[in-house]
């Protein structure tokens, strides 16, 4: 008995497929924003627990659904922590450009806010250095988010026996206290 090896088509076997029509790609971008656009009382929910202004919706073309959204700036990342609350972590994010021929390491601040009958809500933005721009990292939300990162560092250097690794963490610790204290907000902090 032979076995007959086919050859997986390649792009040349598809040159002469036609283009979708106007009618086909309209049909195919209605699903798709059908599919993710969020809920509008979802989206109300948010808004009003955000204390964004009415009309406000997630911004699809930046990646945003009803709980992840972006802001332009940890300043307005800190307004809405002031106002709001809620639990501020980092994170290392891979980005690019939009042409994808540049990549680099970015630290994500993100704030977490619990919204009633919607649960986590997520708010994000890179933590910048760069004060002739306006962006600011002695402001409260990003100092909680720099003490808690080197506590756990801090942590997880001493429990591998590496004290002498934890002196670097633990004066990022006291920076962010003092730049708090300052702010007033040792509170986000210190234990009640």
């Amino acid at each position: 008995m032979a076995t007959e090896i086919v050859q997986a088509p390649t792009c040349a076997d598809t040159a002469g497929t036609a283009p979708l029509s106007p009618a086909a790609v309209e049909a195919l971008r209605r699903l798709e924003a059908a599919l993710t656009a969020p809920d509008a009382a979802t989206v109300e929910k948010v808004r009003g627990a955000l204390g964004y202004p009415a009309g406000w919706k997630p911004n699809r073309h930046l990646g945003e659904t009803a709980t992840y959204l972006t802001v332009w700036s940890q300043m307005e990342l800190n307004d809405l922590f002031e106002q709001v609350g809620g639990t501020v972590t980092t994170r290392r994010v891979e980005r690019s450009t939009s042409d994808g021929s540049s990549t680099w390491t970015a630290t994500e601040i993100a704030l977490t806010v619990q919204v009633p009958d919607v649960g986590a809500v997520e708010v994000v933005t890179d933590i910048e250095d760069d004060p002739e721009h306006g962006y600011r990292t002695d402001v409260p939300v990003v100092a909680v988010a720099r003490y808690r990162s080197a506590s756990q560092h801090c942590q997880a250097l001493a429990a591998s026996g590496n004290y002498d690794g934890c002196l670097a963490a633990q004066d990022e610790m006291a920076m962010c206290r003092c730049q708090l204290a300052a702010a007033g907000r040792l509170d986000l902090i210190e234990a009640a």
